[in-house]
């Protein structure tokens, strides 16, 4: 339920990534127990590592954007590349036989 407020305010953010991020997208978001920290892992269809970039770049914004949800602190904002799909994309190239 948290995480998924946290995606609600953090994801109009992506809409403003570079161009040449591609698509981005939030894969998960994992908050700690303490609710100190909160990683949000993301995917981007070109470059990722400049989406990541540009996320860290707002993250004092984003963080404002977490007043919404009324916490007694503000927790800080760790940006991940999601390699998920890439993983997957590997696999698929060994099952099929290529290198």
């Amino acid at each position: 339920m948290l995480a998924s407020e946290i995606r609600r305010l953090i994801a109009p953010a992506l809409r403003e990534c570079p161009p040449e991020c591609g698509i981005v997208t939030i894969t998960e978001v994992d908050v700690t127990s303490g609710l100190d920290l909160i990683t949000i892992h993301l995917s981007a269809l070109q470059n990722a590592p400049a989406a990541i970039a540009f996320m860290e770049e707002r993250s004092g914004e984003l963080r404002h954007a977490l007043t919404a949800l009324h916490l007694h602190r503000l927790p800080e904002l760790r940006f991940m590349i999601d390699g998920r799909s890439e993983r997957g994309s590997r696999i698929e190239k060994l099952l099929d036989g290529e290198s």
